[in-house]
């Protein structure tokens, strides 16, 4: 579930020249997801080097809301010259279905898209539910196609703007990256999405601004799992600081994504890759 400081802070499905969108409603193919994950592993970039790379194994929504004035769209595009399909399948934070009422569709476990050469299409839930409901998102592709987008939250609250953030859809981690924390006059929080059939663990190394490590923790999430938390409640020592957290998942690959809120403003950022620190002892 969405931690408690969080929640205090369409094209709808119709049928465009481009591209199709379709409800699922009989629960989502585990063993297809896995396979799907596998081989989502080790990602070719198709970019030429002069842009943003986008990647074909880029499957993960790391965070997914609605409910209690939240709602999430999502939007995709075909990167491909061809024709392509695929599905989008939502996760509590146990792994089991997560059921959002999509606009247009009602109430569904995933749904299932078609996509013309250059096709693109948004779709959205309708935010109506009483409770929020929080977990994650998963592009689960039949080959190597490339479909990117994004994902976004929103927030409507009665007599103040719509606050809203993006949620880059993302690769698995398999390796070792780094979410910056800033809980000075902010407060940082974390997603974290296990899109692989199995229950993982992995260790985290919590830096302050000088490097130090500060706090060790080893965190777990079980198959299809997903988990959303701020820093200071997890990790006192970032209270009121600055600084880096590490997470070393060799051989597990995890979604991730770095969320900052403000008094009433919140946005996210990007996990940073490619890291060389020494792990201390």
């Amino acid at each position: 579930m969405f931690c408690k400081y969080l929640a205090l802070l369409a094209v709808s499905g119709a049928l465009t020249l481009h591209a199709q969108v379709t409800p699922l409603r009989d629960g989502w193919a585990g063993s297809t997801l896995n396979q799907q994950a596998s081989r989502a592993s080790a990602p070719a970039a198709k970019s030429d080097g002069r842009q943003i790379a986008v990647f074909s194994g880029d499957t993960i929504i790391p965070q997914f809301v609605d409910g209690d004035g939240w709602k999430t769209s999502i939007t995709l595009v075909n990167l491909e010259s061809r024709a392509v399909t695929a599905r989008v399948f939502f996760f509590q934070d146990d792994g089991t279905d997560l059921l959002v009422d999509v606009a247009g569709l009602g109430v569904v476990r995933g749904v299932e898209l078609a996509f013309q050469s250059a096709g693109s299409l948004t779709f959205e839930t309708t935010g109506t539910a009483r409770s929020l409901a929080s977990g994650w998102a998963r592009l689960d592709k039949s080959t190597g196609d490339t479909i990117a987008g994004m994902a976004i939250f929103r927030q409507r609250v009665d007599g103040r703007p719509d606050q809203e953030a993006v949620v880059p859809i993302v690769n698995q981690f398999s390796t070792q990256f780094v979410l910056l924390y800033d809980n000075t006059a902010f407060t940082t929080a974390v997603a974290l999405a296990n899109p692989s059939g199995r229950a993982v663990s992995f260790p985290v190394n919590i830096r302050n601004e000088e490097g130090a490590i500060v706090d060790r923790q080893t965190l777990s999430l079980p198959a299809f799992g997903h988990t959303a938390f701020t820093t200071p409640d997890t990790w006192r020592a970032t209270a009121g600081r600055r600084g880096s957290i590490e997470f070393n998942t060799a051989g597990v690959g995890i979604g991730a994504l770095g969320l900052r809120f403000g008094q009433s403003a919140f946005t996210s950022f990007h996990a940073l890759e490619n890291v060389k620190w020494v792990q201390n002892p």
